[in-house]
């Protein structure tokens, strides 16, 4: 087992390296090229709404084939084939608006996958938490070695960063164990509803429904600064390079979080959720306020933190509320409702706003929004107090019975 974690750790450091080295550089690179914020946010609203599709798509697919591994391989190679092809007619709209689409589509569904096959081969939560570690501290140190790369020799070594960083995942990929064809573990809910696995049984689960909307409008409220993370950079007199150091920084912040995530567990889930939702709320006011390079990094410390406390609690709960035959669907629902769902609605206002009212408008509308992710996420603690008092035993439950005489 030990073996087989390692090698989850290295195709979480592989995969979101190359995330770090094509993907998180692909906006700069169009804008570089002369697209404008607002063709961006069309763009990329119509590549995470093929992200939503293909996430729910992939998770049923590996779902009822037990196909984690099959997938990851379909779709890492495919996403550097669409992700070289984005680089090589990075300045052609048209090309643009049918390869961006299919990049996402087949992108959208690989981190999700990778961590629900992680938790189902060494059976435990923060087992896969601990891997994405790995994942976290590849894509930090990926941010800042691409950035300086680029500052100094432009994108042109991008795409061989890439392409190598996916031919160790899978060749990694090859060695390691596909999911157990037959996984009967089933949830509290699933027993009560007598559910085998449909996706009823996700409709059901108000608790999973409610961390849902948590996580949606908070990724609806980070979705727009973080795509358009280098003008905001360039609104305050930063550049491109400031893209690494920002990540890098952030990052590293965040994988504490991930490491001791059995530790941070001790907190409850709800009240996870909530202070996660706070930090990405300074992240916008930070953001808002700043008028210096350091103040946008300053509050992606504050998103990192969020998400350092949201990922772990949003495979927890996802993990106690459906089956496990449906764990890698609705993961799936969850990190699109956080990130392709949320940057798609996001995307298509943020740009145009940014343009024509400025970075501080956009962000005074992502403030509003995760003030309402505050509230769901509020609903979330106070139904949890509440089945807690529900639960406690009464005071007729609490008296002794009385023996009977022989």
């Amino acid at each position: 087992m030990k073996k087989t974690f390692v090698k989850f750790c290295v195709l979480q450091a592989c995969y979101w390296s190359f995330y770090a080295a094509l993907p998180a550089y692909i906006t700069a690179y169009m804008l570089e090229k002369g697209m404008s914020a607002s063709t961006l946010g069309i763009l990329l609203a119509i590549q995470m709404g093929c992200a939503f599709a293909g996430s729910i798509f992939w998770g049923r697919y590996v779902d009822r084939n037990q196909a984690s591994r099959r997938f990851f391989l379909i779709g890492v190679t495919s996403t550097a084939i669409f992700g070289i092809l984005l680089f090589l007619f990075a300045g052609n709209i048209p090309a643009l608006f049918i390869l961006y689409p299919l990049f996402g589509f087949m992108m959208g569904p690989i981190g999700t996958t990778l961590d629900s096959w992680a938790i189902a081969v060494m059976h435990h939560v923060s087992a896969g938490a601990k891997s994405r570690t790995f994942g976290t501290l590849g894509y930090a140190f990926t941010m800042l070695l691409s950035g300086q790369i680029i500052s100094r020799f432009g994108y042109r070594f991008v795409p061989f960063i890439a392409g190598a960083l996916i031919l160790v995942a899978v060749l990694v990929a090859l060695t390691q164990p596909e999911i157990e064809k037959q996984d009967t573990r089933k949830s509290p809910v699933s027993i009560e509803t007598g559910s085998k696995g449909s996706m009823k049984e996700i409709l059901r689960s108000r608790r999973y429904l409610l961390l849902v909307a948590v996580v949606f409008f908070t990724g609806m409220a980070i979705g727009p600064i973080s795509n358009m993370k280098v003008l905001v950079f360039e609104s305050v007199g930063g550049d491109v390079s400031f893209l690494g150091w920002d990540a890098f920084i952030g990052c590293l912040i965040q994988s504490p979080f991930l490491i001791f995530s059995d530790k941070i567990r001790r907190i409850k889930s709800e009240h996870r959720l909530l202070l996660g939702g706070c930090a990405a709320l300074t992240y916008a006011l930070l953001v808002f306020l700043a008028r210096a390079p350091f103040m946008v990094v300053l509050g992606t410390i504050f998103t990192n933190i969020s998400f350092g406390l949201l990922f772990p609690t949003m495979r927890e709960i996802t993990e106690e509320s459906v089956s496990g035959n449906l764990r890698t669907t609705a993961n799936s629902i969850v990190d699109v409702a956080y990130g392709s769902v949320a940057n798609m609605i996001a995307s298509a206002w943020s740009g145009a706003v940014m343009e024509n009212a400025g970075t501080g408008m956009m962000c005074s509308i992502c403030m509003v929004l995760e003030i309402v992710a505050l509230g769901f996420a509020l609903v979330l603690v106070l139904s949890g107090k509440k089945k807690s008092v529900t639960e406690q035993p009464s005071d007729s439950d609490m008296k002794p019975v009385p023996c009977k005489a022989a």
